[in-house]
């Protein structure tokens, strides 16, 4: 049965079809910030499907400067280059393998955020002074 005759697309997706896929491929670019959401995909087998990986290929168009200013969580195109091995997509079906994914990330997270403070600080200090 094809259920795509059964699913009606949203108003929004007849009336502005170039924004509303605009929208839902920017959704999905930043989804894949997200190695929880990786491990689901490659434990459901859609990263072993030739053409699931072609539309990975098709988003590397999220790299250009153009689209790049839209994302809010970046770090999903550095997850979009490395989908594009398949060792990396065979190794995401591991859960311990996520988990230091997830990991690695939170620590980056968290020593950016400090980095950040502190380079603020630096240059309040130094707008204060000059004061």
């Amino acid at each position: 049965m094809d259920l795509s005759s059964m699913v009606e697309p949203p108003e929004e997706a007849l009336e502005n079809p170039e924004r509303y896929r605009f929208q839902m491929e920017l959704e999905f670019v930043q989804c894949l910030a997200n190695p929880q959401y990786l491990n689901f995909l490659a434990q459901r087998g859609y990263l072993k499907q030739k053409e699931f990986i072609n539309y990975l290929d098709y988003l590397q168009y999220w790299k250009k400067q153009e689209y790049s200013v839209y994302l809010k969580y970046p770090q999903c195109l550095h997850f979009l280059d490395l989908l594009q091995s398949e060792h990396f997509r065979r190794e995401l079906a591991n859960a311990q393998c996520t988990k230091f994914i997830e990991e690695q990330q939170l620590l980056h997270w968290h020593h950016y955020t400090k980095k950040k403070m502190q380079f603020q600080q630096q240059i309040a200090c130094v707008v204060y002074t000059a004061a």
